[in-house]
């Protein structure tokens, strides 16, 4: 069972304080092994066009099927920047994607092109659901656990009391089942549950003598809850001051976005057993009016992720940064200036930390092309590489003792 930080989640749980006998004095123990590293998980929910954001821009297939709006070009408005990721091809990141091409040429960036489910689907449920567990056809048996939680499980330490994070109102698919996992919008608040007295009283009745897997649910929520709230800082008032993130960084003006990623890098820095964090990015769906909403999709997202690469940089420990979308957008637009779902997007990770070298620098995916015989069914990029297969490689870069855990494969 995981605990969601809000009120409804509260009172769904029946969990209102962490104030259990015993509870009030559990706080983070210093980790008396070395770290495990931090995978942070962002997902880009409603199918991103990996071709507008990543741009084949001297593929003549490309020109002919989408106007030059929906296109990282050459040159021009809406000129795109350079990767040199292939001798062959001449690929080009979205103009708003200047801090991110930044994190390419550094060599901290990886990225897979043509990416996604084996499953030829379409359905941003079914896309969603089966990349939450790890899944990849039809045939596959679901599991009720995230893939995620079950890689946290893995690789955390077994007396943890926060091993992994939603930086949002609900936890994500990928960390369902997580021991030891909260959904966290934000820490402005503290991060002890609402309820007051009564709240106190509740949770006393309801678990404090209570056996079975939701009372120990219920404790070990209220045990992470505890230990992060003791770990902030508060001022003469019991109020918690805003986060001051490093030198330079600023998350305000990426709204909530920025929210986002200012507190997984909170709980990353005051939490050293923290391995695992997801955040949802949504407003990819982009059926019409696509280049401006892009646009400014992808500005918030490349200076989300500069912002918390910057936050993360002298984190004494390794962290990673896994960005994917559930599906990419057709290789033709269609006539209100969008694109329908496709098939393979873009897959894309980076990495610090502790002076790390990213293990998969530059490293660049299986590029099918867009020649009408390489398509899938004549209108889609093709899936060349397994989602999977690009998840365990980041993860094992990172953890190399932490299996990842999927339904075959």
């Amino acid at each position: 069972m995981t605990f969601v930080l809000n009120r409804r989640g509260m009172l769904r749980a029946g969990l209102a304080t962490a104030l259990l006998p015993g509870l009030r004095r559990l706080a983070f123990a210093a980790p008396s092994a070395p770290q495990t590293g931090l995978l942070v998980l962002v997902n880009l929910r409603g199918g991103m066009d990996g071709l507008n954001f990543l741009s084949p821009a001297d593929d003549r297939a490309l020109h002919e099927a989408r106007p030059s709006s929906l296109i990282a070009g050459t040159s021009g408005d809406g000129a795109g920047h350079r990767l040199d990721a292939s001798g062959k091809t001449d690929f080009r990141l979205h103009k708003e994607a200047e801090a991110l091409a930044g994190i390419w040429h550094d060599g901290r960036m990886a990225i897979w092109p043509a990416a996604g489910m084996p499953l030829p689907t379409r359905s941003h449920f079914e896309a969603q659901a089966m990349m939450g567990w790890g899944g990849g056809q039809r045939g596959d048996v679901p599991v009720p656990d995230g893939w995620l939680a079950q890689w946290a499980a893995r690789t955390a330490r077994k007396d943890a009391p926060l091993a992994a994070i939603s930086a949002q109102s609900g936890l994500s698919r990928e960390l369902a089942g997580a021991r030891h996992a909260l959904a966290l919008a934000s820490l402005s608040d503290g991060a002890a549950p609402v309820g007051g007295g009564f709240g106190a009283a509740m949770l006393e009745v309801l678990h404090g003598r209570e056996r079975g897997l939701a009372a120990e649910a219920g404790r070990d929520a209220l045990a992470g809850l505890g230990s992060l709230d003791r770990l902030l800082p508060r001022d003469a008032a019991g109020k918690v001051p805003p986060y001051q993130p490093a030198a330079g960084v600023d998350y305000d003006s990426i709204r909530g976005l920025g929210r986002s990623m200012a507190t997984v890098a909170q709980v990353a820095k005051l939490c050293p057993d923290l391995v695992a964090a997801t955040v949802d990015v949504g407003g990819w769906d982009t059926h019409e009016g696509q280049p401006g909403r892009f646009a400014e999709r992808v500005r918030s997202l490349s200076l989300g992720l500069a912002a918390l690469d910057a936050d993360l940089a002298t984190l004494p420990r390794r962290w990673t940064v896994l960005v994917a979308s559930e599906f990419g957008r057709r290789l033709r637009s269609n006539r209100s200036e969008g694109t329908d779902h496709g098939r393979a997007g873009v897959i894309f990770a980076f990495g610090g930390g502790a002076g790390r070298r990213f293990g998969l620098a530059r490293h660049f995916g299986t590029w099918p092309g867009l020649a009408p015989d390489a398509l899938e069914e004549g209108v889609d990029l093709r899936v060349a590489t397994d989602y999977r297969d690009a998840f365990r490689q980041v993860a094992a870069e990172l953890a190399p003792n932490g299996a990842v855990p999927f339904a075959r494969g």
